[in-house]
C-alpha cells in the first residue's frame, strides 16, 4: 500500500472520529434534527478550497444571504397584490432581488470579503428552506449552525494533519495531502 493510501485512510479514520463526536453537540442541546445543516457549510469549505482564508468571507456571505431572505420577503409582500398572476406576484419579484445580489455582490463588492456568491445564496436557501417549512429555528439558529458546521470543516483538517504527522511525520503527511496533478489529456478533452 502506498504512502499516500495509508495516510489518507488514518486522515479517515480521524475524520469520522472527530466528526461523529464534534456532532453530536446538536443532540446535547435540543438540535438533533438540525445535524444535517453541519454538513452544508462543510460541503461548502471543501469545495472552495479547503481554504482556512476564505472562512471570513464564508460567514460574512452566509450572513447576507439570511438578510437578504429578508429583503425577498419584504419584495414578494410588495407584488403579493398581483394575487394569481404567477409572473407578477412570483417570478418577476424573484428576477428582482437575485438581480440585486448579484449586482451588489458578484458586481459591485466582487473581491472583497462581501462577494462570496456560493456562501450568500447558501445562506438564502437554508433561509427559504426553514422559514418556508416553518421550521423553529431562528436566523441567529442558521448562522450559529453555519459557523459550527465551519469550526467542524478546520477540525477535520487539523486534527488529520495532526495525527497523520505524529504517525508519519509532517513532510511525509503533507506530500501525501497534497493533490494528485490533473491529468492534460482530460482537461483537454472537457474542454
Amino acid at each position: 500500500m502506498s504512502d499516500r493510501r495509508k495516510i489518507k485512510l488514518v486522515q479517515s479514520l480521524t475524520g469520522a472520529i472527530v466528526l461523529t463526536l464534534l456532532m453530536q453537540v446538536m443532540p446535547v442541546l435540543g438540535y438533533g434534527s438540525y445535524i444535517w445543516m453541519l454538513f452544508l457549510p462543510l460541503l461548502l469549505f471543501f469545495a472552495l478550497g479547503a481554504d482556512f482564508k476564505k472562512i471570513p468571507a464564508m460567514i460574512i456571505g452566509y450572513v447576507c444571504g439570511c438578510l437578504w431572505s429578508i429583503v425577498n420577503a419584504l419584495v414578494m409582500q410588495l407584488f403579493s397584490g398581483f394575487g394569481d398572476n404567477a409572473f407578477l406576484s412570483n417570478i418577476l419579484p424573484t428576477i428582482i432581488v437575485i438581480f440585486l445580489i448579484l449586482t451588489t455582490h458578484e458586481n459591485l463588492l466582487e473581491g472583497t470579503i462581501f462577494g462570496n456568491i456560493p456562501s450568500i445564496f447558501l445562506g438564502l436557501s437554508t433561509s427559504f428552506f426553514v422559514f418556508m417549512l416553518n421550521v423553529p429555528l431562528t436566523t441567529l439558529h442558521l448562522i450559529g449552525f453555519y459557523c459550527y458546521g465551519l469550526v467542524l470543516a478546520a477540525a477535520l483538517v487539523l486534527s488529520g494533519m495532526a495525527v497523520c504527522s505524529a504517525i508519519f511525520g509532517k513532510e511525509r503527511t503533507m506530500a501525501a495531502l497534497m493533490p494528485l496533478p490533473q491529468d492534460d489529456k482530460k482537461d483537454k478533452k472537457n474542454s
